[in-house]
C-alpha cells in the first residue's frame, strides 16, 4: 500500500508474478457535466475533466488472524470523505473493499480503477445468466462509443493462463481501455434532483485473480459471495444442501414455489458458454421431476436417478425443473 491507500502491488505467489501495472484500487473524479440528460448521460470527452484529489490517507491496521488481515482506510476527496475496509481471508485470491462515501460533490464522477498486467482485445461483462464481450481499444467508431458499457455482478480480463476481475455487489457501469479497469461507483447529476445521491453512500467491490485460463477461474461464484451474504441464526441445525450440482459452472440461480402452487423450482444457468453434462443433487424425496420454460410451463419429464437428475446443458442455456415433492416421505 502506499500513502493514499492505494495498493501498489498485488504478487502471485503460485505464478510468481505482479498483477498490477501500477497503483490499484486508486481512485479517480472527474468533471461530469453530460450535454443531455444529466442523470442519465456521461459524455466521452469526461477523461479530458480530471479532479485533483490529493491528501495522503488515514491508515489503521485491524486486528485479523488466522482467518482474516484488514486495513482500515480514511481519505478525503475532494469535497468528500472515504472509508474503506480492506480485507484479504485466509486462503483467498479476493481482495475485498468495503466502502462508506460521504458523497458531496456536484457534477462529479468517481471511479476506481485496476490496471491489470496483460494486454486482451476483450473484456467479459457479466449479464443476466452469462456474459458478453466487448472491446478494450478504440480502434473504430464502435468500440469507441463503447467507452461506458454495463455489467452487472463481475467485469474480468483473462488469457490462456491467468486473469483478474473486479467484482461488485451494486455498481452497474465500467470502463475498460488495454489491461485497465475503471468501475464507476458515484455521480453527482442535478437534475431531476439537485441533491441526488448526496449523503452516505455504502458498497463494496472486489479485485479477484486466478491462474488458468477463465474456464478455470471461480469468478461467477466469488461475485455470488459478495452479493449473497449468509443469514446467521442463533442455535444450531446440523448441516443439509437441499440442492446441488456437480459442476462449477452451473449456477443454481433460482429455487422457488411453484406458481401454480403444485411443486419447487429450481432455475439453473451455464456461465462459462461451454457445453455441460451435469448432475442435479437433490437432498429431499421427489416423486417426479419435469422441465419446464421460463413461465413454469410444462416442457418434457426428467428421469429421477435416485436422488440425482442428469442434464444437459448448451453454452449459456437456462434450465427451468420442476418438482413434485413427496411429502409422505422423509
Amino acid at each position: 500500500f502506499n500513502e493514499n491507500g492505494e495498493i501498489s502491488s498485488v504478487f502471485e505467489k503460485e505464478a510468481g508474478r505482479e498483477i498490477l501495472t501500477r497503483a490499484g484500487n486508486s481512485f479517480r473524479m472527474y468533471k461530469d457535466v453530460p450535454t443531455m440528460f444529466d442523470a442519465w448521460d456521461i459524455d466521452s470527452m469526461y477523461h479530458m475533466m480530471p479532479v485533483s484529489l490529493g491528501e495522503n490517507a488515514e491508515i489503521t491496521a485491524l486486528g485479523g488472524g488466522e482467518l482474516f488481515s484488514a486495513l482500515i482506510v480514511k481519505r478525503k476527496i475532494n469535497n468528500s470523505f472515504v472509508t474503506q475496509k480492506i480485507t484479504l481471508q485466509n486462503d483467498s485470491r479476493r481482495i475485498d473493499f468495503e466502502t462508506v462515501v460521504d458523497w458531496q460533490e456536484t457534477h462529479k464522477l468517481l471511479k476506481v480503477e485496476f490496471p491489470c498486467n496483460f494486454n486482451a482485445t476483450e473484456a467479459m461483462h457479466e449479464i443476466q445468466f452469462g456474459y458478453i464481450k466487448r472491446p478494450t481499444h478504440k480502434s473504430t467508431q464502435d468500440d469507441k462509443d463503447k467507452f461506458e458499457v454495463p455489467q452487472q455482478k463481475w467485469t474480468a480480463l483473462a488469457n490462456e493462463h491467468y486473469g483478474c476481475a473486479v467484482l461488485n455487489d451494486c455498481k452497474y457501469g465500467v470502463s475498460v481501455e488495454n489491461s485497465n479497469i475503471e468501475l464507476s461507483l458515484l455521480r453527482a447529476p442535478m437534475a431531476p434532483a439537485i441533491d441526488a445521491d448526496k449523503g452516505i453512500q455504502e458498497f463494496t467491490y472486489s479485485f479477484y485473480v486466478w491462474n488458468g485460463g477463465f474456464k478455470d477461474s471461480d469468478v461467477e461464484r466469488q461475485a455470488y459471495q459478495i452479493n449473497v451474504k449468509p443469514i446467521v441464526k442463533e442455535g444450531e441445525a446440523g448441516q443439509k444442501s437441499y440442492f446441488s450440482v456437480d459442476k462449477n459452472n452451473i449456477i443454481i440461480d433460482t429455487v422457488k414455489k411453484a406458481e401454480d402452487g403444485d411443486g419447487i423450482i429450481v432455475r439453473m444457468y451455464e456461465t462459462k458458454n461451454t457445453e455441460t453434462a451435469a448432475q442435479l443433487h437433490l437432498g429431499m424425496a421427489v416423486k417426479s421431476a419435469c422441465e419446464t420454460n421460463m413461465l413454469e410451463e410444462y416442457a418434457g419429464d426428467l428421469k429421477l436417478s435416485g436422488s440425482k437428475i442428469k442434464l444437459n446443458f448448451r453454452p449459456f442455456e437456462i434450465k427451468t425443473v420442476k418438482l413434485k415433492v413427496d411429502k409422505n416421505m422423509n
